[in-house]
């Protein structure tokens, strides 16, 4: 799980200081927000896109595939026997992306394949089991097989053509960007040269309806980068221990992937009813002291600056495991501070 409590280190590597020079005014900003573990009500989430769009922000990644939850409605199943079953119609994601659109900020869709899939497994083993047997991984339930597996293949390309269609937005034609996951695979570090294939394949699938692919960094190997396609551009959230996997930024721009910064310390943020305003006011100062787009999250270093061309955006994430017993009004109350603060930091 890609997380961790920030307010517990709110105060160390105090002598860091955020900064944003003139090469940031083309980096991309937004807000990355999970539907998947926390249901949001449209209205929720059009109050995040207000405070993206008056703080100058461009875009909203909405991640609603996970093990818990497939939150968006589908052609393919219904939404029964998973641990969340909340989900938003196709109609109110075309309404949110209209209203997006109308201030200035791009959707980007966000699906995990082929690992942290658990709840779209699921929905497809409700509908048709026999599928179900032919395309779930031997390593866990909660991932797709991708060893050449071409039925597992075909119905990830069945779910992301779903997706691009609905997530079609004319204004931004040429700039769309869609998330594919590639994070915390089992088996994807052993068998790296399967894993790299199967993504490259999904990959492929998702610029070819218009969209840039993009993928977390921690599952891609020193040798996984030299065959991983060029087209992706890639989410750096942290550094991996293993030393096969070790990759800094520095690496992904020397063979010329588009990065940009997750910061597993910094931009992570789990909201929580244990949360009181102090914390949030306290979260919001670390956030802007500790965040710039350029200081990437290295084992040793969780404020490494980077000084790379590469480096193309950032993003705040709110994860929701923690929020389940939260009301959309306490959601909202702790999110907007803190993006007002990475915006303005």
């Amino acid at each position: 799980m890609k997380f961790i409590f920030a307010l517990v280190i709110t105060f160390l590597f105090s002598t860091a200081f955020s900064f944003k020079d003139v090469s940031a005014e083309s980096i991309q900003e937004g807000v990355s927000v999970d539907i998947a573990r926390k249901e949001y009500s449209l209205e929720s989430l059009k109050q995040i896109v207000d405070t993206i769009h008056e703080n100058n922000g461009q875009y909203l990644q909405l991640h609603f595939s996970d093990d818990e939850n497939y939150a968006i409605e589908s052609d393919y199943f219904s939404h029964q026997g998973i641990p969340n079953e909340n989900y938003l119609t196709k109609a109110e994601i075309k309404s949110l992306i209209a209203y997006s659109n109308e201030l200035n900020v791009m959707v980007v869709p966000d699906i995990d394949f082929p690992s942290h899939s658990k709840a779209l497994l699921s929905l497809i083993k409700n509908e048709d089991k026999d599928l179900y047997n032919q395309i779930i991984s031997d390593y866990s339930d909660n991932t797709f097989d991708f060893f050449s597996n071409d039925k597992a293949l075909a119905i990830s390309k069945r779910h992301i053509g779903e997706i691009t269609t609905l997530f079609n937005q004319p204004k931004y034609n040429g700039q769309q960007r869609i998330v594919l996951g590639g994070d915390e695979v089992p088996g994807g570090d052993a068998y790296q040269s399967d894993f790299i294939s199967y993504m490259n394949n999904i990959g492929s699938y998702a610029a070819g309806q218009g969209y840039e692919p993009q993928m977390w960094n921690d599952m891609i190997s020193h040798e996984g980068i030299k065959s991983l396609n060029d087209t992706f551009s890639i989410l750096y959230w942290k550094q991996n221990e293993n030393s096969k996997s070790d990759l800094t930024v520095e690496d992904f721009a020397e063979y010329d992937f588009k990065i940009y910064n997750y910061n597993f310390y910094s931009l992570y943020f789990l909201p929580s009813n244990q949360f009181t305003n102090a914390d949030i006011e306290e979260q919001a100062d670390y956030i802007s002291w500790a965040y710039a787009y350029n200081k990437f999250f290295y084992t040793n270093e969780p404020y490494q600056e980077v000084d790379s061309d590469n480096v193309k955006g950032s993003a705040l994430s709110f994860w929701g495991e923690d929020a389940l017993n939260m009301s959309q009004t306490e959601l909202i109350n702790q999110e907007i501070p803190l993006i007002k603060a990475y915006f303005s930091s």
